[in-house]
């Protein structure tokens, strides 16, 4: 789930004009029915990550002889398509879910039992536990990693970080304000646009406490990471969310404007696979580095006998089984990281060793995973709007300190209506 100025996944709902893991028309929800061992799988992505997913319904099938799956897309407004299709009862029988949206949906979801030992590290899985019990099994770690240009590195003199060591805030700063040269359109930045809530977590800070009963944002934490991060774009060592307004920042990295690329998600690995130049790797995210989105399957609440059963299987075959998450990896294309074990190395051999694509390992296995909250989209969704509409973290001008405590205080207030 991400800002398009981040290159974010696009969001998606159930749809009945989805395709079909055996290439059928897609058929209705039968959750309840005893009599079919058949499922339906609804999940949301750009093409490639819907390709993974349908690979994954796929390769069950034929684990699977006589039991189908079909595949329901979504590609746009996919909790508010969620909601509505779980109102009436259209769900599908498997759900994809983000951990940072399970808590909105658990109670429409089946309990399930979730072995932690099964995965790279205890995070992974207790990031979809909500009150205390699982409503969905991991499937997927989506951490980020920062890419850095090596050619404006070496050309500068400067060393390069640390392939496993993250630096610090004041480090990194102090190597964009050496890789920021020129003017106007000619401008090279040493870093990218940065993230608010991502440089929030590099800090040490959360957007919600702990136990998501308050918003954190508008702490002393969070106000020292705003002022870092306008402080460098005063210092013109990363540009605005006005300089980058409808571009790419991806294809200001291949430019040569951009010597450093801070949000470097799975799914972007395609995109810089194609750049000729610069000639780039991958480090971690300075300090503790940024949130980690983990992608869970959740079973309808209303599933039953032998659907119920196939259910299960589904999700235990996509979370554990090396046949299901090594198809988590598409050509050039990850969904995300492998999260067992033995398929954890598929994503490192995606591309030569010199790119360091093990970054995303070190980076899950270190990962810091958020709370969950209900109505996350609309509570964080109208602080964000607030954020960009009236601070230089966006494209308003007032003080962050006017702004973030009093935006903060609403956002608590919303997490206990």
């Amino acid at each position: 789930m991400k800002l398009p100025t981040r290159l974010i996944p696009v969001l998606a709902a159930v749809s009945l004009a989805a395709g079909c893991a055996t290439g059928s028309p897609p058929a209705a929800n039968n959750g309840g029915n005893d009599d079919t061992a058949d499922i339906s799988f609804s999940f949301w992505g750009t093409n490639s990550e819907a390709a993974a997913l349908k690979a994954i319904a796929a390769a069950f099938e034929q684990a699977n002889p006589g039991t189908k799956v079909t595949t329901n897309w979504i590609q746009s407004d996919y909790e508010q398509k969620l909601q509505t299709s779980i109102a009436a009862g259209t769900q599908s029988t498997v759900i994809e879910i983000s951990n940072t949206s399970l808590a909105g949906f658990a109670p429409s979801f089946a309990e399930q039992q979730v072995d932690a030992g099964t995965f790279v590290q205890p995070n992974i899985s207790e990031s979809l536990k909500y009150d205390g019990k699982y409503y969905a099994t991991p499937f997927t770690a989506k951490p980020k990693v920062m890419a850095i240009n090596v050619d404006a590195f070496k050309a500068a003199g400067i060393p390069l970080p640390s392939a496993t060591t993250p630096l610090t805030l004041d480090e990194y700063r102090a190597i964009a304000a050496k890789l920021s040269r020129g003017e106007g359109k000619n401008r090279v930045y040493g870093a990218s646009n940065l993230w608010f809530k991502g440089w929030l977590t590099a800090a040490g800070g959360g957007f919600y406490n702990a136990d998501a009963t308050a918003c954190t944002f508008g702490d002393a934490q969070g106000l020292e990471t705003a002022r870092y991060i306008v402080g460098m774009q005063q210092d013109r060592y990363a540009p605005t969310a006005l300089d980058i307004q409808g571009q790419d920042q991806a294809q200001w990295f291949a430019a040569g404007r951009l010597a450093t690329f801070s949000d470097f998600g799975p799914w972007t690995i395609a995109d810089f696979a194609k750049f000729s130049k610069p000639n780039w790797t991958l480090v971690p995210v300075p300090g503790k580095g940024f949130p980690m989105e983990v992608g869970g399957l959740a079973i309808s609440k209303t599933a039953s006998g032998k659907q119920l059963e196939t259910a299960k299987k589904f999700v235990a075959f996509a979370s554990s089984d090396p046949k299901a998450q090594d198809q988590l990896i598409q050509g050039n294309t990850a969904l995300g990281v492998p999260i067992v074990e033995e398929s954890t190395g598929t994503l490192e051999k995606v591309l030569p060793a010199e790119r360091n694509l093990a970054a995303f390992t070190t980076a899950m296995k270190t990962g810091l995973v958020s709370p969950s909250v209900p109505r996350e989209a609309q509570i964080s969704g109208d602080a964000d709007k607030g954020i960009t509409s009236y601070t230089p973290l966006g494209s308003g001008k007032e003080d962050v300190a006017k702004i973030l405590p009093g935006l903060n205080d609403k956002c608590t207030a919303a997490l206990k209506q």
